[in-house]
């Protein structure tokens, strides 16, 4: 009766039947819900008495229907049966691959009742916590069940305490274990910017990548202003400043880092420089766009962090382009919601380095993996929607080639293969997703592919060059510094890919998988 009802009473009182009586005039309700249980054959010949001529009776519950011929021949009732939460229910079409009914056809689905139900107790419409007779603990939900069954508890509705804190299964003592550093509190946003008023650049480094991949998508960009080109020679830089229009060129950071008017700076250095830059540029205030790694060690992703949290600026983005490519994002937009676990494979022909490459210098610039792996752990993550909690690796003697698996929560594994021994003219990056009866292929940023089971989705083929993502993940980039929104990948996210990455060297020197344990 708190919740709104006319009239509330036992079933074998006359109260119900009254008030029904005098609500519908005598008529008898339109409706009559058997939401009951047992094997008593009184709601259903209750069920009678209440409904008007022609009315409707639905079974929602599992109680006795032996049909009083008479009762129901005399109004001609309609009996109905409703399966547990709507159309959907038993269908595996929809509970297990997904497929929901068009609404146009099927107002009132499983999903679309439930979320109905959601939101109104989310309103404050649907109060349910009346009818809640009693708090269990869940160890107890045995015996609960039983006093139920027995009845020798009377209760309308029994909660189920859980324990404060679930105890967690610990890794045995020979699984190494390697922690995800927490991250700390930041802005999350800055202010935005004036209207009209350019977001100004300043580059760390001008070398291939930078003058290649980066500068030709931002040098004729609107709303952007190249400031100051900043390189350890004075001659690298009056180069970069002269093609690509930069305001100003230097070798002093320190002053650049101090201007007020640079906005964003892009660290496009060598991999053993990008901590120690991105950590001075976020004290500085500086919005940061770090080309991968972030970081070599964990002593040094631990020193990024630590600016963060000193400074309060968590402005930082990670140069892993992929998961912005055109034709992997529509791709992934094909494949849909995935609802099972998945299986990704990653081929990755990186091909021999010329001798004399710096990436060949592991003492200093760490391995191979250690600076390019971040891209394909990131991409794998950003397709399976989550962070990986282990790694396992693998390398062949005599050569660079590595099997990288990753675990992720929901039982979804991703293989990278690293390998530098393949033929120089077969594509580098070919991927396969397969999950729920799909398949979704990408053919080295050329095409991509989705198949469901029933047709086939071919992208266009790129008509001239490859395109990774780089020209989009500038312009979120950008965005973000202009608008003051959040930075285009989460903070968490770079930091999960990072330790995933480094983690790989632990599992090959400890030759088992590495557990990645979240900080508390």
């Amino acid at each position: 009766e708190r919740l709104g009802a006319a009239a509330c009473g036992d079933p074998a009182s006359p109260a119900v039947e009254s008030a029904v009586a005098e609500l519908t005039d005598g008529h008898g309700v339109d409706q009559v819900y058997l939401a009951a249980g047992g094997g008593s054959n009184q709601p259903v010949e209750l069920a009678a008495r209440l409904c008007r001529d022609r009315g409707r009776v639905v079974d929602i519950g599992k109680c006795r229907l032996d049909l009083p011929w008479n009762a129901y021949y005399e109004k001609e009732l309609d009996v109905r049966f409703s399966r547990s939460y709507g159309p959907g229910r038993y269908d595996p079409e929809y509970e297990i691959e997904g497929r929901d009914y068009p609404i146009g056809y099927v107002r009132w689905t499983e999903r679309r009742n439930l979320a109905c139900f959601l939101d109104l107790v989310a309103r404050g419409r649907v109060d349910v916590e009346p009818l809640i007779t009693r708090t269990a603990a869940f160890d107890d939900a045995v015996e609960t069940y039983q006093r139920l069954k027995d009845g020798d508890l009377k209760a309308v509705a029994v909660l189920f305490r859980y324990p404060e804190q679930v105890a967690e299964d610990e890794p045995s003592a020979d699984v190494p274990v390697m922690t995800v550093p927490a991250v700390p509190g930041g802005t999350s946003g800055a202010p935005a910017r004036a209207a009209r008023t350019p977001v100004r650049l300043a580059f760390v480094g001008a070398g291939n990548y930078a003058t290649s991949m980066l500068l030709p998508h931002l040098a004729q960009r609107d709303g952007v202003e190249l400031s100051t080109v900043v390189t350890t020679t004075a001659l690298s830089a009056a180069n970069a400043q002269r093609k690509f229009g930069f305001r100003e060129a230097t070798t002093d950071l320190d002053a650049v880092l101090g201007d007020a008017s640079v906005d964003a700076v892009f660290v496009v250095t060598r991999h053993s420089s990008h901590a120690e830059l991105t950590r001075k540029a976020l004290l500085a205030g500086k919005a940061v766009f770090v080309e991968k790694p972030l970081a070599l060690t964990e002593d040094e992703l631990a020193g990024v962090l630590a600016a963060v949290e000193e400074s309060g600026n968590d402005r930082l983005q990670v140069g892993f382009n992929r998961r912005f490519a055109p034709l992997l994002q529509e791709a992934r937009k094909r494949f849909g919601t995935r609802t099972g676990p998945a299986s990704l494979r990653y081929l990755v022909n990186a091909g021999r380095l010329d001798h004399g490459s710096w990436y060949l210098q592991q003492g200093t610039e760490g391995s191979r993996f250690a600076g390019e792996g971040g891209h394909f752990v990131d991409t794998a993550s950003w397709l399976l929607g989550a962070d990986p909690v282990s790694v396992y690796a693998l390398a062949p003697s005599g050569n660079e080639d590595l099997q990288v698996v990753l675990g992720y929560p929901d039982g979804s594994t991703a293989t990278i293969s690293y390998v530098t021994t393949g033929a120089a003219g077969f594509p580098k990056e070919t991927l396969d997703l397969v999950a729920d009866g799909k398949v979704l292929q990408l053919d080295d940023f050329v095409r991509t592919s989705v198949y469901d089971g029933r047709k086939r989705w071919v992208s266009s083929r790129l008509p001239k060059a490859r395109d990774k993502g780089q020209a989009a993940e500038l312009a979120a980039f950008v965005r973000a510094v202009r608008t003051g929104g959040p930075m285009p990948v989460p903070l968490g996210s770079l930091v999960a890919t990072t330790t995933a990455t480094l983690a790989v060297r632990a599992a090959l020197t400890g030759g088992a998988a590495v557990t990645l344990a979240e900080a508390r």
